[in-house]
């Protein structure tokens, strides 16, 4: 992209700005910390607000640090999902092979969360659990709690709302190159691949580093743990998440640019409205140059398209 070609999509950019007349819709996205490496996931806030603000108050009290992937499972020969924020792995005392491993429940068997209802709505017809979406665990219909699960495959059968459990809907998916995390836990040996068997739900507890041959071999160090799950601050414009708003950034958007429909921060979408247009350059050009560490908050502001529209004003005629 020349000078020429930014100039001119600068200019049609204010003025689609200045078209605007709603307020611009921020989304929320949230870090995986785990053993294996990090991965971001972009929530689906608008479709799916109440799964979401369920799942953030799980991440936001920190519930889920410490918890760990409990299930890597394949179906028809093909990877399915991996599955966590159920459980946290208690290594024995004293610790030597005798001892007995335990599960503790993130959820209070005894004092359980109040579940949440199916989104959105009876029947669950929401996002299609598609591969690099994360959605939430349940045995019926409306019983969500803390456990969320990510989807390898597409596993479109799982929208299904004839289902015994009522069907699933997914809150977000995995931006970037995340899902190499989350194929590499998916690629991990099992139980069964070092001769013995745990029953379920940790039937398909994926093992790391393992050399033992019985359940009491195990050790938190063997597991895949979910060090935190963290909201993020990001830089607008901010495109690859690295902390920095540069020409990198600007390639990015230069390929997404003209999503109508589905777009995602990782495709060029700054102001996070499902689009990639002449909005989001004047975002990426507002902050070009702008560093930062990523920065892991409660709460993100959403930016009103008027306040977009003068910073976006504000840099073109600067640069010009």
């Amino acid at each position: 992209m020349n000078f020429y070609t930014l100039r001119s999509r600068s200019a049609w950019a204010v003025a689609t700005v200045f078209l605007l007349a709603t307020t611009t819709s921020a989304a929320t996205i949230v870090r995986f910390d785990t053993v294996l490496g990090s991965f971001d996931i972009q929530l689906y806030d608008d479709v799916m607000p109440v799964t979401v603000n369920n799942f953030l108050s799980y991440a936001d009290a920190d519930r889920y640090d410490g918890t760990v992937v409990h299930r890597n499972s394949d179906t028809q020969g093909r990877d399915f999902v991996i599955q966590g924020g159920g459980f946290t792995l208690v290594d024995p005392d004293p610790p030597n092979p005798a001892s007995t491993i335990t599960f503790e429940n993130v959820v209070d068997p005894n004092n359980p969360d109040t579940p949440i209802n199916d989104e959105p709505g009876g029947g669950v017809a929401g996002p299609s659990n598609l591969r690099g979406t994360i959605a939430m665990a349940k045995s019926g219909p409306n019983t969500v709690t803390s456990q969320w699960f990510i989807n390898q495959g597409d596993n479109s059968f799982l929208d299904d709302p004839n289902r015994a459990d009522g069907g699933f809907s997914a809150f977000g998916t995995v931006l970037g190159d995340g899902m190499t995390i989350v194929d590499a836990i998916g690629d991990l040996p099992l139980p069964n691949d070092f001769g013995f068997s745990i029953s379920s739900p940790f039937n398909d507890l994926p093992l790391r580093d393992f050399n033992g041959s019985a359940i009491n071999d195990i050790r938190v160090a063997n597991t895949v743990t979910v060090n935190s799950i963290s909201q993020l601050v990001v830089i607008p414009g901010d495109f690859n998440l690295d902390g920095s708003v540069d020409e990198d950034d600007l390639a990015i958007f230069d390929t997404g640019f003209g999503i109508a429909s589905g777009a995602f921060v990782d495709d060029g979408d700054a102001d996070m409205d499902g689009d990639v247009d002449g909005a989001d350059f004047l975002l990426w050009q507002a902050n070009f140059g702008a560093t930062s560490a990523l920065a892991t908050v409660q709460s993100i502001p959403e930016p009103s398209s008027l306040a977009l529209a003068v910073l976006g004003l504000l840099a073109f005629l600067k640069r010009r």
